[in-house]
Formats: structure tokens, sequence, C-alpha cells
């Protein structure tokens, strides 16, 4: 029974990973056709993507070990760096959404270049090193699916340290920020002009009806990015817990825990095909009214269409 289990999990496992990267491939090749003109959350979907694929990658090329070594080690290094990838570039989506909509961030101004360059840095070399501090302790060891943080006596406090908590403070702030958001976006909904000043307000009344609902939709996907990375990672958590908790080893939990957080890069991708489709149906709409393409009112940027304390 248990190697009818085993064979189950590898052939899932590796339908979902080849699903995942292919899905990871295509947002790259998405990205570099439009390379120079990519804004910070593009280039964040791209760190997004390939942290998808090493993370698979790393799964998928030990999936039963059986011993500890140099290449156990390896495998679980490149699983939290590219775990902890994703939790990070989960939250500069959120963030640089927040600070765009709600606090007026200036796109050409230096602090911002600075921004982006230090996000992107910051969801690259951060969880790397995070990464490399269980090595310092032997942290690392082998486990039933994949070689991860070793739980048995007092090693499951790094695993807490370095995994649940990053996990629970970057998604926690990614959901606030959300909700921020929204309430931000429901402000503007009560102080926006209404349909008696159609006739004198006809392009700025458009105009903002237009940046409202881009905010909105934008908004809505960027919650079920949260949502379907709290999908996949959320089972893993819940798993390592119990082993902690009850001392013993949920085998068939863990295996469709690995598997959910492998379908991630399948599940981005599935995303942002929609949300791609649903942006160049507005473009579309947008370019059929052109009274929405000479000069906009900004509603973001202190516009007598809002007053809010916000």
């Amino acid at each position: 029974m248990q190697e009818m289990g085993n064979t189950l999990y590898l052939t899932l496992l590796i339908i979902i990973s080849i699903l995942s990267l292919i899905g990871c491939f295509v947002l790259l090749i998405d990205y570099f056709q439009q390379k120079q003109n990519a804004n910070l959350a593009a280039k964040l979907l791209v760190i997004l993507s390939i942290s998808d694929a090493i993370y698979v990658v790393a799964v998928v090329t030990n999936p039963n070990p059986q011993t500890d070594g140099a290449f156990c080690v390896i495998q679980a290094l490149f699983k939290q760096s590219s775990s902890l990838s994703t939790f990070i570039v989960n939250f500069f989506f959120c963030l640089t959404t927040y600070l765009t909509i709600v606090e007026n961030i200036d796109i050409t101004d230096d602090k911002y270049h600075k921004y982006k360059r230090n996000a992107k840095i910051f969801s690259i070399l951060f969880p790397f090193l995070i990464a490399l501090i269980p090595i310092t302790y032997n942290g690392y060891g082998i486990q039933y699916y994949a070689c991860s943080f070793k739980t048995q006596n007092a090693y499951w406090i790094g695993e807490l340290l370095l995994f649940f908590l990053p996990f629970g403070l970057l998604f926690g702030s990614s959901l606030y920020f959300l909700l921020r958001i929204q309430g931000f976006l429901k402000e503007i909904q009560k102080n926006r002009l209404g349909h008696d000043d159609f006739i004198i307000n006809r392009r700025t009344l458009m105009s903002q009806n237009s940046q409202i609902t881009v905010g909105e939709q934008y908004t809505k996907f960027l919650f079920y990015y949260t949502l379907v990375h709290l999908f996949c990672w959320l089972p893993i958590i819940v798993s390592s817990i119990l082993d902690i908790i009850l001392e013993r080893d949920f085998f068939w939990f863990g295996g469709i825990s690995y598997i959910l957080a492998c379908s991630q890069g399948f599940l981005d991708f599935v995303l942002f095909m929609i949300s791609k489709r649903v942006s160049s149906q507005s473009q579309v709409y947008e370019r059929n009214n052109s009274f929405l393409t000479a000069d906009p009112i900004d509603i973001y940027r202190g516009s007598v269409v809002y007053n809010s304390s916000l």
C-alpha cells in the first residue's frame, strides 16, 4: 500500500511540476518580449516565476531522499530560499500597490527608483542569506518527501523563526495592505462625481470611473494571487506544525502539501493569463473612448474627485 502511495505521489508530482515549469517559462518569455517597458510588478513576477521553478526542480530532483548529505542540504537550501522569495515578492506586490494608490508615491521620484532597486535585491538576496543560517547549526536534514528543516528535539525552533514567522508576518502584512487599498477605493466611490455632473465634467467623470475600475480589477487579482499563495503554502505549514506537536510524520498530508506547493507556478500562470486578458479588454475600451486618453484626471494624485483622510 505504501509503495502504491509513493507511485501515485510521484506521478502527481511530476505532472504538476511539468505544468508549473511550463507556466514559469511562458511568463519569462512574456517578460523578455516587453522587457524595455517592464514595470516593477513585471520584474517581481519574473522573480516569482524563477522562485517557483527553483522550488519545483529542488523537490523533483530528490522526491524521496534516503540519506543525509551535501545533496540533501542543497535541496533544503534551495527549497527554503525559493519559498521565502515567494513570500517576499507577494509582500512587495501588495506594498507597491498600496504606496502607488493610497500613499500617492511619485513614480518619477528618485526615492521610488531606489525602492524598486531595493525591492528586487531584497526579494533575491535576503531569502538566500536566511536560507544559509540553518547550515551553521546543521539544521537541515532528511524528511520523508524532501530534505528540509529538522524538527527533532529543539531544531523546530529554527523552522519557527526562519519559516513560520516570516510566512505569518509577510502574508499578514500583505492582507493588511490589500484591505487598506479596498477601503481607499470604496472611499473614492463615495466621493466621485455623480450623474448630475456628467454634462459639465464628462471627461473627468469617465476618466475617474475608468481608473477606479482598473484599481479594483488590479486589487482583485492581487488578492487572488495572495489567496493562491496561501493555498499552496499553508498545508506545508500545517503539516510541519503537526509533525512538531504530535512527533509523528503525516506522510499522505506531507505529500499533498508538496504537490500543492509545486503547483504555484502553474496557478500563477493561470491568474496572469486571466488578468492579462481582462487588462487588454480594459485598454480596448479606453481606446474606443477618446476623451479618456486626453490628459485624464488622476484620481490617485489629489484629484478634486477624492477628499479623504485615508
